[in-house]
């Protein structure tokens, strides 16, 4: 017979520095006992966390978005880390959800197209596309999964409609490289 001794996990280092990734819904403390067992294990306090987290997204309220925790010597430090789908939400300046939870919800609103560009200059430095116009065509295929339309030169048009447009060369995108040092920066996190 083979008897098994219970052995707990290593505690992690206190002194080690922690990079965990959260999404959470913007300008809401989440429960401390939903952050728990995530943080819980590396030594943080999920009640200052809930805190900081709030203090954090205060720009997104009621929108899903990604927090980057890092925890050096058991002190948080939060800041968001946007995605294309809510600086677009953002930028349509929808409040929280209205509709009943497991309804789908789509954005109707219109987004200028230079906020497309601003959009895609902000996520530039994390794009996976070689050329600003890859990224810029990344943000408007959010934007056609989130419903919104796109308004360009007084017209609006859905996304997919834009994205034709600058793959026929209707639209000409200029050229936009990311700074070296918000780049070394963006690696770095």
């Amino acid at each position: 017979v083979v008897v098994f001794q219970a052995t707990m996990p290593p505690k992690a280092d206190p002194n080690a520095e922690v990079v965990l990734y959260l999404r959470v819904k913007g300008g809401i403390i989440p429960a401390p006992n939903a952050l728990g067992p995530k943080i819980g294990p590396y030594g943080l306090p999920p009640k200052v966390v809930g805190e900081k987290i709030h203090e954090a997204t205060q720009g997104y309220k009621g929108i899903r978005v990604k927090v980057r925790i890092v925890s050096k010597n058991r002190q948080p430090t939060v800041s968001v880390v946007p995605t294309a789908s809510s600086l677009l939400v953002k930028a349509l300046g929808e409040g929280p959800r209205t509709i009943p939870k497991g309804q789908p919800l789509l954005h109707t609103g219109t987004v200028k197209f230079d906020t497309v560009l601003d959009i895609a200059k902000e996520l530039r430095a994390n794009s996976f596309s070689l050329r600003y116009v890859g990224t810029v065509l990344e943000v408007l295929g959010s934007a056609r999964s989130v419903g919104c339309k796109v308004e360009y030169k007084g017209t609006v048009y859905p996304p997919a409609d834009v994205t034709e447009m600058i793959k026929n060369g209707d639209i000409e995108i200029p050229e936009y490289d990311v700074p070296y040092q918000l780049a070394e920066e963006q690696d770095t996190e």
